[in-house]
């Protein structure tokens, strides 16, 4: 029954069309005005009960053209079926002029087609209705209540019916309950032309929260403030209603199966909140199915922790995802990470973040704060490249890319394609492609992974080491880089330049471990700077450079070359001087 709560909205307009047509056409069939054999109201048996029914009206007696007990009124179609019937406790006809009616019900009888979008019986009831026979204008005053089966109400002060503005409409409180909805608002509206319902002033609709409930909020489960949460952008929660709340209108739109919030929209669920200029909610031909949701306009979306800033933030609820865009960009930020890009999705189902166009992202990295177990990396990298045992550090890092950028939560990576560029302080990264996997242990990144023409630069000091490959891995835990060429990688570092299949460097303790068949090519210095040479180096199976005592050690068929000089041995080790020494 959940589902046709949103169903009977446009059963609503459908109703008051055929109380409009038959209020039209009450003189046209008062010849069938009779006694009804069963009313649903008391029968009229006695003359004290008449008394009594009397004292309802106010009219003088001498006004009285004729008196009305159990009024019987039915109504045709064309085909000569019952569609509806107006009852009436006690009706008196005025004047020839006005008919009062005490305690009216008028009933739309059911076809008995669902398929054709049809409740069962709907039935208007009221304390008084009036009938304008010269204007056809028509009144229900005092407890006006709508029901359509059991578990839809409409509750109106009154309701009018004016035939020249072809209108159905009151001035008053307005109250739509269902189960799982109720809607409220003052000044309510049909339009018989274009079949257009609506709630003039301070609407407010709430909805009982449900697993496949259109909203864009992360559930309980999403409280981490990680890169990871993100996607549950789109997760529901059972536990919170959701209230919708706008200062302008409430346009319900029959035939575009549409409903409308004007003006200072504001969506909440819990702690969660999406303000907006507008909200529209677009349903499936049957109205029993959410199609989707649009909040447009100044969007500002927050959970507490979350944020999203756009032009427009919109529900597919048949893909289960949400689409946050803007010109020039759209903004999703939390306490450690940042994202601007034109558009951003969220994929609900597939726990995915796509973003389809280039974009910036922001984040706080942990750097070298916990001794690594072995698992981040190689363990004979780890024992020549250590951690320095300095206190925990955090460092901005800001992502561009130009391709598109995801996340999939169940892998815990983002993948950023084309123009990769990445800044830490001291140092930028370029690259074709970026892994950014995440460690759920402390909420951050654990490393970064760039393939496709890898440069990386780094400030060391007055100089600059550049290093250059096919695949480079940077590893938060230990803070090290791990370069990977095809078939070499290279890392000039200073007038040092070394070349091997993999070099591994530590950003802290400025050591290099460069692993495989390699060479290392370093200028000599003299008095004269004409004088100089360079000493290149081979070697088969690794080297180790400690850049703080300044020495290399060099193992496996070293073949050393300066000038005429040449030098093989099996193991080889270096002393360097720095230049002005």
């Amino acid at each position: 029954m959940r589902k046709r709560r949103f169903f009977y909205m446009g059963i609503i307009i459908v109703c008051f069309l055929l109380l409009a047509l038959s209020l039209s056409g009450l003189l046209e069939y008062t010849s069938y005005i009779k006694k009804e054999d069963q009313p649903l109201l008391k029968k009229i048996i006695d003359e004290s009960s008449k008394r009594k029914q009397r004292l309802t009206q106010k009219s003088d007696i001498k006004d009285i053209t004729q008196e009305i007990y159990g009024l019987y009124l039915p109504n045709y179609d064309k085909e000569g079926r019952e569609v509806s019937v107006i009852r009436g406790a006690y009706t008196v006809f005025l004047k020839n002029r006005i008919y009062k009616i005490t305690k009216p019900e008028i009933e739309f009888l059911s076809t008995g087609n669902e398929n054709n979008n049809q409740p069962g019986n709907i039935v208007i009831t009221s304390d008084f209705g009036e009938i304008y026979i010269e204007t056809n204008k028509g009144f229900l005053y005092g407890n006006v209540i709508t029901r359509l089966e059991e578990d839809f109400k409409i509750y109106t002060d009154d309701l009018k019916y004016l035939p020249d503005e072809k209108i159905i409409n009151t001035d008053g409180f307005v109250t739509i309950k269902s189960e799982g909805m109720e809607i409220t608002g003052s000044g309510f509206e049909i339009s018989l032309t274009d079949s257009k319902a609506w709630v003039k002033d301070d609407p407010e609709m709430e909805v009982k929260s449900n697993h496949d409930d259109f909203f864009l909020f992360p559930g309980k489960e999403a409280t981490a403030s990680n890169f990871k949460s993100q996607t549950a952008i789109a997760n529901g929660n059972v536990d919170e209603n959701i209230f919708i709340r706008s200062s302008g209108e409430l346009v319900f739109e029959n035939e575009k199966r549409l409903i409308t919030f004007h003006d200072n929209v504001r969506v909440s669920k819990g702690k969660s909140t999406i303000f907006a200029d507008k909200l529209t909610i677009s349903f499936g031909s049957s109205m029993e199915n959410v199609k989707n949701v649009i909040a447009s306009g100044n969007v500002l979306a927050s959970d507490g922790t979350k944020t999203a800033k756009g032009e427009s933030l919109s529900w597919d609820s048949e893909k289960q995802v949400a689409i946050l865009d803007d010109d020039p960009v759209a903004e999703f930020f939390d306490d450690k990470v940042s994202i601007a890009a034109a558009r951003i999705k969220f994929f609900k189902d597939q726990g995915r973040m796509d973003v389809p166009v280039g974009g910036q992202l922001i984040t706080t990295v942990s750097v070298g704060s916990k001794k690594s177990d072995g698992q981040d990396g190689n363990k004979e990298i780890m024992s020549i490249l250590p951690s320095s045992g300095k206190n925990q550090s955090y460092e901005s890092i800001t992502i561009t890319w130009s391709g598109r950028m995801s996340f999939q939560q169940d892998e815990n990576q983002a993948i950023f394609e084309e123009d990769v560029v990445v800044n830490k302080k001291g140092s930028k990264l370029y690259c074709g492609e970026l892994i950014v996997t995440f460690d759920d242990e402390n909420e951050g990144m654990q490393k970064l992974e760039a393939t496709r023409d890898v440069l990386f630069i780094e400030k060391k000091g007055d100089s600059l080491r550049e290093a250059r490959g096919e695949k480079m891995v940077w590893f938060s835990k230990g803070n090290y880089i791990e370069l990977y060429g095809s078939p070499l990688a290279s890392v000039k570092d200073g007038e040092k330049q070394i070349s091997a299949p993999k070099i591994s460097f530590s950003e802290d303790e400025n050591k290099m471990f460069a692993e495989g068949k390699g060479n290392l090519l370093v200028k000599t210095h003299t008095k004269k700077e004409e004088d100089s040479e360079f000493i290149d180096i081979n070697w088969n199976e690794k080297m180790v450079y400690n850049g703080k005592n300044k020495t290399a050690i060099f193992y496996e068929m070293v073949n050393t070359v300066k000038g005429e000089e040449k030098l093989d041995c099996d193991r080889l080790d270096v002393l360097f001087f720095d230049k002005e020494k």
